[in-house]
């Protein structure tokens, strides 16, 4: 299914458009459509305070979308999806079955969802601690990132642009599945040697340049052409958490071309960090 990806802050009308956009595809658009919404798993708002159940609420999300989506009818996952290296992890999964995807903003105003979000019920409001914390944490998509491309961003006074969203899904062409991404079996009897090697390396360097340059300098990546732009100072615990990470993803997505691990590594990690 070509997949149609919502964000926007919490109470920012996403359901509303998820609504609009699935009754469109389905009498206008003669498509069969599926809706995969946040709000038919998360029974209690609260959930949001705890990390570790709103890590699981995503892994969820994630593992149905990976069971629903296919190349012929349309997905509309309809959730915050507010950390850009999640989304990233969605596209990877859109990519890996070679199907389209574009990505619609809902821009609604923090000052405006916290309005419309205490006209719902109150079992279906985000406590003003929640709330703010997710607007904090929440990652502007940017569509100069494939992984939020096209990017289409909606006023709360907008109409769906209907006919640009189904050019983007169905006149496009799917990016092709590469290393990254596909699933391929692990040929390779050096390739967690190599995967660890790789990533430690690159981590290494990163921790190393830190030393000796500063803020805005690139410094770069071994065994790749890319540089790493150093934004501010990382600490060495937090590259290491990023790094387990793609290890983990990697083990599940092996690839027989050693070199290209750095540069997988590489766009993991800009990806990821904060």
């Amino acid at each position: 299914m070509p997949l149609i990806l919502l964000t926007g802050f919490p109470a920012s009308g996403k359901s509303t458009r998820a609504q609009q956009l699935k009754e469109y595809f389905s009498t206008i658009g003669g498509k069969n459509v599926v809706l995969l919404s946040e709000n038919d798993i998360v029974k209690n708002k609260h959930i949001y305070s705890d990390a570790n159940k709103e890590k699981e609420l995503r892994s969820t999300l994630k593992s149905e979308l990976q069971r629903l989506i296919s190349q012929d009818d349309i997905l509309i996952l309809d959730g915050g999806n507010y950390i850009k290296g999640y989304r990233y992890e969605l596209y990877c999964s859109s990519k890996s079955n070679k199907t389209t995807q574009c990505t619609l903003h809902i821009d609604t105003s923090s000052e405006q969802a916290w309005k419309q979000n205490l006209k719902r019920e109150e079992t279906c409001q985000y406590s003003q601690e929640n709330f703010d914390a997710l607007i904090m944490r929440y990652e502007t998509p940017d569509g100069r990132n494939r992984w939020d491309a096209p990017l289409f961003t909606i006023q709360p006074e907008d109409e769906l642009p209907f006919e640009s969203i189904t050019a983007a899904l169905c006149e496009r062409k799917a990016p092709a599945p590469n290393q990254s991404t596909q699933s391929l079996p692990l040929t390779s009897t050096n390739f967690l040697y190599e995967l660890d090697c790789v990533t430690q390396e690159i981590v290494n360097r990163v921790v190393e340049a830190q030393k000796t340059s500063v803020v805005g300098d690139e410094v770069s990546i071994p065994n790749s052409t890319e540089k790493f732009l150093l934004k501010r100072r990382y600490q060495l615990s937090e590259l290491s958490r990023i790094r387990r990470q793609f290890i983990s993803f990697a083990k599940t997505h092996p690839v027989d071309d050693i070199p290209r691990l750095a540069a997988m590594f590489f766009q993991y990690l800009t990806s990821h960090l904060v």
